[in-house]
């Protein structure tokens, strides 16, 4: 499926992912569908995300650069205890192509390989947050997948030292679409009176689920350009499926309301039960991650614009699904971040978050990747169905 952009929004981002259990009511936390009840005005999160790697194996060096949409939101209060939200995000990416030159056997010539992929799969969902009582929230996420990756491999002939005109052409397409669930809940529990300080509880739930999936497997030789022979389709829309695995995320936070945050998650998704098209095991590992983050607000009602910025700080450490040969990959981030706010009367909010990390080593032939990300976050928030009066 390649590479997940996560649940996160900015927000969040710069609290190393943290945030299962609270959510400040001023921009929309996607962590827990629970959490959007706490935005009592209507609200639009547009988040875009920039990424740069550093990928090294041996002494060999790349370097790659990239942006994209990172999500875009918009959640209204049908009434006080109930939200309604819907979202549009990319949920996983591949884009990437290799290059290697291998002899070719029982002659002198060698062949030029190019291995690439590109797409990915998108995700529109539609929430529906409730508050129970005065302490507790619920959730429900209803989530629709659907997007295609395009996969080639082309092999160059070279003879005499010179590149042929005979191009072999392998292309494979995956097209994927079905629906899928995630469910959350928190307590908040007050610790201190008149709301001096809460202690949070939350958690959320994605169901696992089997992706609808169809294959088209097309080979083709060329020369210069123009095709030797019609094009073979091997495989014309073979159906089949492409198991997502459950995953489950559970935290606690201390909050001072309008000052302070502190929070602590842990995050677990069973990728030992991953299959792939045709029920493939791809032998990966279940994936544990802790979360850390902490958000500081100086002054919320002073006048000075420094004192009313959100500063936060975060970290992350878990594995990957991947092993290569006897090293487990491993991934650990920083982050920082900050929500500035904007507009009339300070309340619109242009947040920034800014995560630099490592996963892998470079070692015993695996890969060491070093990356920083930017995702910035604009939050822009109204009153809908509001009653007019005349005095």
């Amino acid at each position: 499926m390649g590479e997940f952009y996560g649940d996160a929004y900015s927000d969040n981002t710069a609290m190393g992912g943290s945030g299962v259990s609270t959510g400040g009511g001023f921009q929309i936390n996607n962590l827990n569908p629970a959490l959007w009840v706490r935005n009592r005005f209507t609200t639009l999160d547009v988040g875009l995300v920039g990424q740069y790697k550093e990928v090294a194996s041996g002494n060999l060096q790349q370097r790659n650069a990239g942006g994209n949409l990172a999500y875009l939101s918009l959640s209204f209060p049908v009434t006080p205890r109930w939200v309604i939200g819907a979202s549009l995000k990319p949920y996983s990416f591949i884009d990437y192509e290799n290059s290697f030159t291998r002899p070719v056997s029982g002659s002198t010539g060698v062949a030029e390989y190019t291995v690439s992929g590109k797409g990915g799969v998108n995700k529109a969902s539609l929430v529906n947050s409730f508050q129970i009582g005065r302490y507790v929230s619920l959730g429900l996420e209803s989530s629709y997948f659907f997007g295609n990756v395009r996969r080639s491999s082309d092999v160059l002939l070279y003879a005499n030292g010179a590149a042929s005109d005979y191009l072999v052409s392998l292309n494979e397409r995956n097209t994927y679409s079905d629906i899928a669930f995630r469910a959350g809940g928190t307590v908040r529990i007050p610790l201190k009176k008149a709301n001096k300080l809460n202690l949070n509880l939350g958690g959320a739930y994605s169901f696992g689920t089997s992706l609808n999936a169809t294959k088209t497997t097309s080979f083709e030789l060329t020369q210069g350009s123009f095709p030797v022979a019609l094009p073979d389709t091997l495989e014309n829309n073979l159906g089949g499926s492409m198991k997502v695995p459950e995953q489950y995320q559970v935290g606690a936070s201390l909050e001072w309301p309008f000052k302070m945050i502190v929070s602590v998650d842990y995050s677990h998704q069973s990728w030992s039960q991953y299959r792939g098209f045709g029920n493939v095991n791809e032998s990966l590992n279940d994936v544990n991650r802790m979360h850390v983050g902490v958000e500081y607000l100086p002054r919320f009602t002073s006048l000075n614009y420094f004192d009313i910025v959100r500063y936060r700080l975060g970290f992350s450490h878990g594995n990957t699904p991947y092993t290569i040969g006897a090293t487990k990959i491993k991934d650990t981030n920083v982050s920082l971040g900050f929500t500035f706010p904007m507009g009339r009367g300070y309340a619109n909010f242009l947040s920034v978050a800014l995560v630099g990390g490592q996963r892998g080593v470079n070692s015993n032939g695996a890969i060491r990747e070093r990356y920083g990300k930017v995702v910035l976050g604009i939050t822009l928030l109204e009153k809908w169905f509001q009653k007019r009066l005349i005095e």
